[in-house]
């Protein structure tokens, strides 16, 4: 195993990671070690990487086998398990708090992001640590929210979604709304407002007025850490007790293009 570093960034979330060249085979002590580094840190900044597609596949696999994005629009060419985040033809920045893909019986357990276009100011990603979140909230609130559980789809008010997308990945998917990381063990608020129907016994109205509130309330500077994009930055967030938005601050006369694989995970439970 190389000699690997792991800087904490901030006292709640992320870790810069040092050592490690991606675009070489990663062994099973390195991918252990980053499996424990994610699950601890929640966030992963690699700086200087060099990927090709094919480079980026095979780095992808040290956290999970790449799962295939809904959306299958923005797939690159030739590689359809990696999604392109770029901000052209009316894609617009997530610039909402979410975690991905809850519409999957299984959701990621990461989502990777690979600085290709970076533009000179702006255009960051923020993470939030909902393990830390949940822990905040009074025992009450933590005692409701483990009684919870979000319907979920695909989200309804894009526009661009194709029919074969929506016809695949619609189907409405039970989650709880509190789930246990199966790696740490902690519990860790989880949902995607916008991807939720609704939850169990409450209206659709209800639900998002409430969804809105959680997010409004839980997610405070001190759990956050805000990523500023450099070239051939591949930042790994943990979706399993973490929300992220994009920033979309950045001059749209200049480019932001990101590579995202987002890597099979286990089906949510708590426990």
């Amino acid at each position: 195993m190389p000699d690997i570093t792991i800087t904490p960034l901030t006292k709640m979330i992320g870790a810069e990671i040092g050592g490690v060249d991606l675009s070489k085979p990663v062994d099973a002590a390195t991918r252990e070690a980053l499996s424990q580094a994610l699950a601890e840190h929640l966030a992963l900044v690699f700086h200087g990487q060099n990927l090709t597609p094919d480079q980026y596949l095979a780095a992808a696999e040290a956290f999970g086998p790449p799962m295939r994005q809904h959306y299958s629009q923005h797939h690159m060419p030739g590689y359809p398990d990696i999604g392109l985040v770029w901000h052209r033809n009316g894609q617009a920045p997530a610039e909402r708090w979410h975690t991905d893909h809850t519409n999957r019986e299984r959701p990621p357990a990461a989502t990777m992001l690979y600085g290709v276009e970076i533009p000179s100011a702006g255009g960051a990603t923020s993470v939030a640590n909902m393990r830390a979140a949940y822990a905040a909230l009074s025992e009450t609130e933590r005692e409701r929210l483990d009684s919870l559980r979000t319907v979920n789809s695909l989200d309804t008010g894009k526009s661009d979604t194709l029919p074969e997308d929506w016809d695949k990945y619609s189907k409405p998917i039970v989650h709880p709304m509190v789930r246990t990381h199966p790696v740490h063990g902690s519990r860790a608020v989880f949902f995607h407002i916008t991807k939720t129907l609704y939850i169990e016994g409450m209206s659709p109205e209800a639900s998002r007025a409430y969804l809105s509130d959680l997010i409004d309330r839980m997610i405070r500077p001190e759990i956050t850490y805000t990523h500023q994009w450099r070239k051939g930055d591949l930042f790994v967030i943990d979706d399993r007790a973490t929300m992220h938005r994009a920033h979309g601050d950045y001059d749209r006369r200049e480019s932001r293009v990101l590579w995202r694989i987002i890597v099979e995970g286990d089906r949510p439970r708590l426990v």
